[in-house]
């Protein structure tokens, strides 16, 4: 079994994941009481907490361990994206493209904008994209309200992104149909087709 090497300390200090909550400690066997102490604390399995801190510590820094030649290592994410995050991602994408395009585009009107947020209020495919990081929501929304340039209504605040297209609901509504793909397999009663 790879052990690390007690005095190579690993990038960040002596560190655990426990979940998604990082344990940290001035030294390893320090780490081992850290780990111990937190899965009583929290009702957890205590496990074997020496095997599970060294083989997350050479998991990710093999360089610092002694016996590694035979370790798999698996790379695991702590914050795996969830689909309201991959949501958000393809809509900050989508609305960067539209702003940094050459191709000028203009808005419809007050009461066709409505007419398209009533449609998109009721479908299936409107999905909240406001989940995650807080300064990442805020930068997304900066970007969607320069694309409709800053114009809402009263039903466009609730609405969310599109599951099929993935863009703001929010904006396309304000949009002219010829900027989107309306060959994707759309509900029947979106607006777009």
């Amino acid at each position: 079994m790879a052990k690390p090497i007690n005095g190579m300390i690993p990038p960040g200090g002596w560190h655990y994941f426990q979940g998604d909550v990082r344990l940290d400690s001035w030294s390893l066997p320090e780490l081992y009481k850290v780990v111990q102490n937190y899965r009583a604390e929290n009702a957890l399995p205590s496990g074997d907490v020496e095997g599970d801190v060294n083989e997350q510590i050479c998991g990710r820094h093999p360089h610092y361990c002694h016996g590694v030649d035979n370790l798999t290592i698996n790379v695991v994410s702590i914050n795996p994206s969830t689909a309201v995050e991959e949501l958000m991602n393809d809509i900050q994408t989508w609305a960067k493209n539209l702003l940094g395009s050459n191709k000028p585009y203009s808005l419809v009107d007050d009461a066709e904008a409505a007419r398209r947020a009533r449609i998109c209020l009721h479908c299936p495919k409107n999905a909240n994209w406001r989940g995650g990081c807080g300064p990442c929501i805020n930068s997304t929304d900066r970007l969607c309200a320069s694309v409709r340039q800053a114009r809402d209504i009263a039903d466009t605040p609730i609405l969310g992104g599109c599951h099929i297209l993935r863009h703001d609901n929010r904006s396309a509504v304000f949009l002219e149909k010829d900027l989107f793909n309306a060959k994707a397999e759309l509900p029947s009663e979106c607006w777009i087709k």
